[in-house]
């Protein structure tokens, strides 16, 4: 009542100047005019480079500027993305425009709509990895008082369609920890574990180069809570995998592969007894790299197991062995290949050691090496490298390497591990 009253005395006395006339608004600029979509696109592009040159500058504020703080939770996930990249050891950082890939959904009035605009991101771990990965985001891009702002960076039906698999620094607060070749990354909920992981990494990966011949002992790691990328990637069930070891692609689709990285299942790696054969082994598939991509699967893991107990005696390993079968029906043992390999993973896993270590026990240190580099050579010799090796390829080589065929293998395996014989 008093403050109505007031105004009205004050309407009063300047009414000679209109300044409190009916129709008069606050000042300020008039609201800018939309606009069309190719200058859309030329703003779009401006941003995209302000973004690329944040991110190599360092300038937090300068990158998020370009997001619209109206969207809370893109913005919150912009920000740790920042920080994320910004305690990662990268080089070769790029966001490059897809020329032909735009596309304009058109506003009320047909101008001020977004625009959809496909980008490259491309970084390298410096020092890890000796070629960068791109992948392809999706920046969606609208007008918002006048400025040009992004609004989302993710095709979620794209992603789902083309089975997407985010990166840790997509989806967690990364802790990064470095230790010479050997790159870990951890989030706010393994933290507590990750000097443990570190260290055990770095005893592993002794082991690993005294067994694997050629590995430059470079290797990134990943310890997160977010298990989205390693149910991704695992043939088994989520809570029987420890771990999983992967090739990286230079982009999505492409043959040449960048690095090879592997993830592990906190569960595991957080398991101190558990941990020092979990590490060995997914250090061994990065150390083999693609060397044993046209190995039979029982080759692939059982070597795998083999190296992760490579540093005992042979004694012990025979006696590891033994131990393990012990608790498995051994009546009908088969050396299973592909996918049927992880139906009866404890099983499978644990007849490939035994083949594996038998083999390195009775003919040296070298032979799983020189079959895997046999095989190899069986499929590349096949017109077209059309499908797996048939039994009875595999049984072709396995005579002509090591005067064996899978049968008389895993029998011979067998009676070594429980007899010694």
């Amino acid at each position: 009542m008093w403050l109505m009253s007031r105004v009205i005395v004050v309407c009063l006395l300047l009414l000679g100047t209109g300044a409190c006339s009916a129709g008069a608004r606050p000042g300020g600029p008039a609201p800018a005019e939309p606009l069309g979509a190719g200058e859309l696109r030329l703003a779009a592009a401006a941003l995209v480079e302000r973004r690329e040159d944040a991110l190599r500058e360092g300038d937090r504020e300068a990158f998020l500027s370009t997001v619209d703080d109206d969207e809370l939770q893109f913005t919150a996930t912009q920000s740790r993305l920042f920080d994320n990249l910004a305690a990662m050891p990268i080089g070769g950082l790029r966001l490059d425009l897809v020329e032909d890939g735009a596309t304009h959904d058109d506003g009320e009035d047909g101008v001020d709509g977004e625009l959809h605009l496909p980008v490259d991101f491309t970084i390298r771990l410096e020092g890890f990895e000796s070629r960068s990965v791109t992948r392809r985001l999706l920046y969606t891009v609208r007008q918002d008082d006048g400025e040009v702002v992004l609004v989302d960076d993710r095709d979620g039906a794209r992603d789902r369609r083309t089975g997407w698999l985010p990166d840790p620094w997509d989806v967690a607060h990364l802790v990064v920890r470095e230790s010479g070749p050997i790159l870990g990354f951890f989030d706010e909920e393994t933290e507590p574990y990750a000097t443990a992981v570190m260290s055990d990494l770095r005893a592993s990966q002794k082991t690993v180069l005294a067994a694997v011949p050629g590995w430059s002992g470079r290797v990134v790691a990943y310890d997160i809570s977010d298990l989205t990328a390693l149910e991704g990637r695992t043939p088994m069930d989520l809570q029987e995998t420890g771990g999983v070891a992967y090739a990286v692609p230079v982009r999505p689709g492409s043959s040449r592969i960048a690095a090879h990285r592997f993830v592990v299942n906190p569960a595991v790696a957080h398991n101190g007894l558990q941990r020092e054969f979990l590490l060995r082994h997914e250090l061994a598939h990065v150390a083999l790299a693609s060397r044993d991509d046209q190995s039979p699967r029982w080759l692939t893991e059982g070597a795998a197991e083999y190296v992760s107990r490579s540093h005992y005696s042979a004694a012990q390993q025979r006696r590891m062995a033994a131990y393990v079968l012990s608790f498995l029906d051994t009546s009908a043992p088969v050396l299973a290949d592909g996918a049927e390999f992880y139906v009866d993973a404890e099983a499978n896993y644990a007849l490939a050691a035994a083949a594996c270590t038998y083999l390195v026990a009775t003919r040296g240190p070298q032979v799983l090496w020189r079959l895997m580099d046999a095989f190899t050579a069986e499929r590349s010799s096949r017109p077209r490298r059309a499908g797996t090796l048939s039994a009875a390829q595999i049984d072709a080589v396995l005579v002509r390497e090591v005067g064996l065929d899978e049968r008389e293998l895993v029998g011979a395996a067998l009676t070594w591990a429980i007899t010694g014989g």
